[in-house]
Formats: structure tokens, sequence, C-alpha cells
């Protein structure tokens, strides 16, 4: 595994892949918050002979909860 990577709701691309699920994590709400998005996913990067994303989830600003909230 390569890390960590996702990308916000309205983003054209993936982030570069973080060593851990935090700091993806970490780096993936600041970048929402910044761009005015709301949602973004994050998962595991695997290196086959494409760059291949498992175990993906997918996270909304729950503005009741003051919290990012997983969804599916």
């Amino acid at each position: 595994m390569l890390g960590y990577s996702g990308y916000t709701e309205h983003s054209d691309y993936y982030i570069a892949p973080h060593d851990t699920w935090e700091s993806a994590f970490e780096f993936l709400k600041q970048l929402a918050c910044e761009s005015g998005d709301d949602e973004f996913c994050i998962g595991e990067v695997h290196q086959t002979s494409e760059l291949e994303f498992g175990n993906i989830k997918w996270y909304k600003w729950n503005e009741d909860k003051g919290a990012w909230v997983q969804y599916d």
C-alpha cells in the first residue's frame, strides 16, 4: 500500500498519498473547508499496474453535530 488519498466533493484530482489515514483525513478536512465543499472521500492507495483505490469512505459536514460524519 502506498498510503491514503482522497478528494473533495468538487475536486478534479486526488491528493498525493499520505503515510497515515489521520494525516490524509486532516488534510482533506482543511482542503474541503478552504474550497467550500462539505464532502470528501478518503481511501487506501495501492500500486498495481495502475494506482488503485480501495476501502473508500465518504464524509460530510454535519452542521448540527459540528463534525465530519461518515456516510454511505
